[in-house]
């Protein structure tokens, strides 16, 4: 066999570069990192979605209703009792009334709470529009959501300020009391601040009279509102008075009103479209 012979050039290079890798323990690399920072598989806790309170009810609905017979409030009428005798009705079983309606859109409910110990009690029970029944509360949540913002407005909390000057003009004084005229017809609780300028002309006590009358005009001119605080201080000096708007009562009634009316007009316009189909 012949022997192979390398130059001087190639086995310096050789020693150079090949035998010191070549000399070198091989070293295994790790796709992977160490054991302890491996990321183990975990489960994320699912996001809790916010969900309404449970219901509280008084009243038994459908199959909650256990008594086997009851008396029914007259659909029609909404009245129990024969309004000439005063008669109850003849009593139906709880199973036939619920057959006779379509529980999708309408609810038997129990009126009065089940009498423990007496085997014959009948409740009284009544048909209930669902529709009917969630838009009565939600005109309830609403009015309560309104009696609260306007007991809110009246409390001293709310309460607005309107501050006058004792030599102000003719123009301005109107401005400023129909501004309070109308925090009043709001219900709020208005500070009325007067004081005189340190550099401007003084009020005569006619002057301060006449403003006074001014305010004292606008909240009578308001139903219902009232002074709550008479005038603290000194006339043409500085001074507070404190005046209360029209009371929440009156101003939820007359909500209840405009709300009442706008109902009967869209069940006019249903009726009339029904009317036109037809």
């Amino acid at each position: 066999m012949k022997t192979r012979h390398t130059s001087p050039a190639a086995q310096a290079l050789y020693h150079v570069f090949i035998a010191p890798a070549l000399s070198k323990p091989r070293t295994t690399q790790h796709l992977l990192p160490p054991h302890n920072h491996i990321r183990r598989f975990t489960t994320t806790p699912l996001l809790r979605a916010k969900t309404r309170a449970p219901e509280l009810r008084t009243q038994k609905w459908d199959a909650e209703i256990t008594a086997r017979q009851i008396y029914l409030v007259d659909p029609v009428t909404n009245i129990l009792r024969d309004p000439e005798t005063g008669a109850l009705p003849p009593p139906r079983t709880r199973y036939d009334v619920l057959n006779s309606i379509d529980t999708k859109t309408h609810r038997l409910v129990q009126l009065e709470p089940d009498e423990p110990g007496n085997r014959n009690f009948m409740p009284v029970c009544k048909i209930v529009d669902k529709k009917e029944s969630y838009d009565a509360e939600k005109r309830k949540a609403k009015a309560a959501k309104t009696a609260k913002k306007l007991s809110a407005r009246s409390s001293e909390m709310g309460m607005k300020t309107v501050e006058l000057n004792w030599a102000i003009d003719a123009n301005d004084l109107g401005h400023r009391v129909e501004k309070m005229k109308g925090f009043l017809t709001e219900g709020r609780r208005v500070e009325v601040v007067l004081a005189s300028k340190k550099r401007g002309r003084k009020a005569s006590l006619e002057e301060c009279e006449g403003v006074l009358g001014r305010l004292r005009a606008a909240v009578e001119s308001v139903e219902g509102a009232r002074e709550v605080e008479g005038l603290k201080g000194k006339v043409g000096g500085f001074a507070t008075m404190v005046v209360l708007g029209r009371p929440v009562r009156d101003i939820i009634s007359e909500a209840k009103e405009r709300g009442g009316e706008e109902k009967e007009k869209e069940q006019g316009r249903e009726k009339e479209k029904v009317e036109e189909q037809g």
